[in-house]
């Protein structure tokens, strides 16, 4: 069998059960089987075989779950795209892995060098007179996605899972939680970015209700969600977790029905888990992973007191070291780079650096303790170097967001002409004004004058992608845009 037939038999075995909720829409375990092997048969029926890839370029809904279902149930490999990139973007993407098609939003157009059909209504009639295919043998080692593995400018990387790959990075979800139950599951990211997808598709595995809720919302939108629909886990970025601080009191839980809030995608400071835990609900952890390797530690609520700078504890099916520069494991508690690998990494589609003697190398910077509690630094493309010494953008990120007016911050090195570099830090405000001298003077008091940023902007917002994560590359461009008076 393969990962999507461990979904489809809770058709026979939970027919009655929610799969998905959607809006207004629910699909019981036993229609989603039969949708989507109707959807298989309709993509057999438009000439897709099995290691042919399809595209899902869908919104964030029922529809997008059961193509990716759909299309691993014929042994093809579905690779999600983000419905929300720009037309380029896309079209880039399509050039580069040569899709047998892709499904799009209807009204959706750009020029892409493979057939697009549109998702709409004849589509889903089409779905509705289809039936089940002849289908292949399932192969757990066949592929069954193809995902971005880094990149927020440009063309990322690619590496392809197998159906057995990434069962090995979602069976650990239901572990480190120790859920004993079926429960209902809140998907608030989007489906395109592996956490959001890898999530959603554990929680099926299991038999779980999935409900899939725009990734665009309000905190209190989410609060009046989770309380109302009864929710027992949701997984957020940490730009949620900060939106729903803002509007949490002292007095108790903001959320205290949840069984576990999962947060991940983007670091948080260790005063920000226990605020959560303390403000959100008790049952608070943080995850850290890739597209390329699934998770790679888990946070867990007992560790958040005296780990908290952590991403937590290394998973028992990764094997996670921290090297020198020239490949060499360094001692306990020395920064190096990360390096990762286990049942769940995948191998790139080219040549990738990313990937070089069996280990897969995510691009942090990293520390690791005697206990395997994983800390991360930053990127390694993000570090600044001034006057021989790396700096690390999250010291600095940490230390101004101490400051009570400071709502949001991203700090990055531009470089000069005399190859040191500039830092530069991009503030958000809280409430009240902020100014420039206030939060030099605030980091005079924490930082050593050399990690002092020279440069600051207070902005509106900080520029994100879809994932949650500050696009730095944005950041860089608008001071260019600033230096150019554009």
């Amino acid at each position: 069998m393969n990962l999507v037939d461990a979904i489809l038999r809770h058709g026979r075995g939970r027919p009655g059960v929610a799969a998905l909720a959607d809006g207004g829409r629910e699909l019981t375990y036993a229609e989603l089987r039969d949708l989507v092997l109707r959807t298989a048969g309709h993509l057999a029926s438009l000439g897709v075989r099995p290691g042919e890839r399809v595209g899902i370029c869908l919104k964030d809904g029922w529809r997008h779950v059961v193509v990716l279902l759909a299309a691993g149930a014929l042994n093809a490999v579905a690779v999600p795209l983000d419905w929300r990139a720009r037309g380029g973007e896309k079209t880039r993407v399509c050039e580069a892995l040569g899709f047998k098609l892709v499904l799009i939003e209807p009204g959706d157009e750009f020029a892409a060098a493979c057939p697009t059909v549109a998702a709409d209504a004849a589509w889903w009639r089409a779905v509705d007179r289809a039936v089940a295919p002849d289908r292949p043998a399932p192969d757990a080692n066949a592929p069954f996605v193809i995902a971005p593995t880094s990149g927020t400018t440009g063309l990322p990387k690619f590496s392809p899972a197998t159906h057995l790959q990434y069962y090995f990075r979602i069976v650990d979800f239901p572990e480190f939680q120790a859920l004993t139950r079926p429960c209902r599951y809140l998907s608030t990211t989007p489906l395109y970015f592996g956490a959001g997808q890898r999530n959603c598709l554990a929680h099926l595995v299991r038999g779980d209700t999935v409900m899939l809720h725009p990734s665009l919302f309000r905190a209190s939108d989410l609060v009046e969600t989770v309380n109302a629909a009864g929710i027992d886990i949701a997984f957020v970025v940490p730009t949620a977790v900060r939106k729903l601080l803002e509007i949490a009191g002292e007095a108790g839980p903001l959320l205290p029905g949840l069984s576990a809030l999962v947060a991940g995608g983007a670091p948080l400071f260790a005063h920000e888990k226990q605020a959560a835990a303390r403000r959100l609900t008790p049952h608070f952890y943080e995850r850290y992973g890739s597209s390329a390797a699934g998770g790679i530690s888990t946070l867990c609520p007992g560790d958040l007191a005296e780990r908290g700078d952590s991403v937590g504890q290394v998973n028992p099916l990764v094997e996670v070291e921290i090297v020198d520069e020239g490949g060499r494991p360094v001692p306990p508690g020395t920064t190096g780079r990360l390096r990762v690998r286990g049942l769940a990494v995948g191998t790139p589609l080219t040549d990738s650096d990313e990937f070089r003697g069996g280990w897969y190398y995510p691009g942090e910077v990293a520390a690791l303790d005697a206990r395997d509690y994983l800390y991360i630094e930053g990127r390694a493309s993000d570090v600044i170097m001034r006057g021989g010494a790396k700096i690390y953008p999250s010291e600095i990120e940490a230390a101004l967001r101490e400051h009570a007016g400071v709502a949001d911050v991203a700090v990055i090195g531009t470089r000069a002409a005399d190859n040191e570099e500039t830092i530069v830090a991009f503030v958000t405000a809280r409430g009240g004004l902020l100014d420039v001298g206030t939060l030099r003077a605030h980091c005079r008091g924490r930082l050593t004058p050399y990690k002092i940023p020279s440069v600051f902007h207070i902005v509106a917002e900080l520029p994100r992608n879809t994932g949650g994560k500050v696009d730095r590359a944005r950041l860089v461009a608008s001071l260019d845009q600033k230096q150019h008076g554009q």
